[in-house]
């Protein structure tokens, strides 16, 4: 049984991502390890301490060959809202200055990861590259939880996505997101994104969401 472990911007994003995994391949007791931020860190220390410039730190760092040696493949999820700040250096716009695709936002961050790894782990990266998963949310993970409460448009959205499911969430959990404090409902994010627990929502929803069907299909390429 393959293991994972889940390099993320926060605690919150690794519970939704946890959840994917068990679902997507219909195993409850599947292995997954939470490496950055650590299991217990809270959301206002990732923002603190972690968020995406963590994610990059990490991925430069030892740690990423000691997480190799103890798990079958890595996670590495990021959110593409601040893909535009001077050291994550994603445009969002093309040469010619057109809107990129999610697809091709998605792909030039792949990209940007597979240049950091390549110049800062050197020969090694040939020997790990397939073991390296990427999450790439566009363009933050709640976008994710979208197709899970909205049957509309809305679960195809790529912006406020926050601002879009907090009235669903409301109306089941009696609770809603603030996006500069998740820490008050970060407990809560394991019972939003429990429907993706069951193989069979994930099916019904795979393309409802651009930066989760890539999502899927990566996970699609590997067998546990």
């Amino acid at each position: 049984m393959s293991t994972f472990g889940i390099i993320s911007e926060g605690p919150s994003d690794q519970i939704v991502i946890e959840n994917i995994l068990c679902g997507y391949f219909s195993n409850p007791d599947l292995i997954v390890r939470h490496l950055q931020p650590m299991h217990d860190a809270t959301d206002s220390d990732s923002r603190k301490y972690g968020g995406w410039m963590r994610v990059f730190e990490y991925c430069r760092s030892q740690y990423i060959i000691e997480a190799l040696e103890q798990n079958d493949y890595l996670i590495i999820q990021i959110d593409t809202d601040c893909c535009e700040e001077k050291h994550f250096g994603v445009s969002r716009r093309d040469a010619s200055g057109k809107d990129r695709t999610p697809e091709e936002i998605i792909k030039s961050v792949a990209e940007k990861f597979e240049d950091l790894f390549s110049t800062t782990h050197g020969e090694n990266f040939a020997h790990f590259k397939h073991r390296l998963l990427f999450a790439i949310c566009v363009e933050e993970l709640e976008c994710w939880l979208l197709p899970l409460y909205h049957n509309d448009k809305i679960k195809a959205s790529i912006r406020s996505c926050i601002a879009k499911l907090n009235p669903k969430l409301e109306a089941a959990f009696g609770v809603y997101i603030d996006k500069s404090n998740k820490s008050p409902v970060l407990r809560h994010y394991d019972r939003f994104s429990r429907p993706f627990l069951k193989r069979k929502t994930i099916d019904a929803i795979y393309d409802h969401n651009v930066s989760l069907k890539v999502f899927f299909d990566v996970l699609g390429k590997i067998e546990t």
